[in-house]
């Protein structure tokens, strides 16, 4: 089982990594209509992932290191203006990401309402 320092460290990285994401998506955006300009995103997820399947640290708690790193998007279509941005599909992920960002917040508060019930008695 995890500690919480490990789950309150887990869900502010996911939150940080909304929050980059959020500012990547706000940029694509910005440069909808930009010539050649190309799709930017963050990887996250995947080394996420990767970390917390490997063995625990001797305490058993998962070490977690992973930080958003930005990337260009591949396999994407470009106009003829050499551009890749779609529009429909920047504001899907923006709520997408917003939605992402919510569920952590929640999910962090509710750790910290426990937490203070718990110490309350």
């Amino acid at each position: 089982m995890q500690s919480l320092n490990s789950q309150f460290d887990l869900l502010g990285r996911l939150i940080d990594a909304t929050e980059v994401r959020h500012r990547v998506i706000s940029n694509n955006l910005a440069n909808v209509n930009t010539p050649n300009y190309q799709r930017m995103d963050i990887e996250f997820e995947q080394q996420l992932a990767k970390e917390l399947a490997r063995p625990s640290d001797p305490r058993g708690h998962p070490s977690i290191r992973a930080q958003p790193e930005m990337i260009l998007t591949p396999g994407l279509t470009s106009r003829a203006d050499g551009n890749n941005v779609d529009i429909d599909r920047e504001i899907g992920q923006l709520n997408k990401n917003a939605m992402m960002q919510q569920t952590y917040v929640q999910l962090l508060s509710t750790y910290l309402e426990q937490m203070k019930l718990a110490i309350q008695g």
